[in-house]
């Protein structure tokens, strides 16, 4: 298979996913963390986040695209997170095909996936 119809897949988005969580759980295992605070959400009403990562009392989100031009809407389940007791919503990210590091809005970043 080419590298060309590897990235056609209806797949892709699931394979580039597994990619960027793999790529951040090694840097935990590089850093000595045996058990990495990384989760994934998903609510009754199939709200979802890619990965939460906490540290603390402190939530951060990130969603994983394959786009390269993210949207605000792709990180409206962020606010589902506002709703856990005790807990402080740190920045997130959209980890994506981007070519630079860029607001996306308030305390949300677009991040190339060469950063991670």
């Amino acid at each position: 298979m080419t590298a060309k119809e590897v990235l056609n897949l209806y797949m892709w988005g699931h394979i580039f996913e597994s990619f960027v969580f793999s790529e951040v759980l090694k840097s935990y295992y590089n850093d000595g963390v045996v058990k990495p605070p990384l989760f994934y959400y998903r609510d009754k009403e199939k709200n979802e986040i890619d990965l939460v990562i906490s540290d603390g009392n402190t939530l951060y989100p990130v969603e994983i695209k394959t786009t390269s031009d993210p949207t605000r809407s792709m990180v409206n389940a962020f606010r589902m997170l506002e709703s856990i007791p005790n807990i402080k919503i740190g920045t997130g990210a959209i980890i994506c095909l981007a070519k630079e590091r860029l607001p996306l809005k308030e305390n949300v970043w677009i991040l190339p996936v060469r950063t991670i």
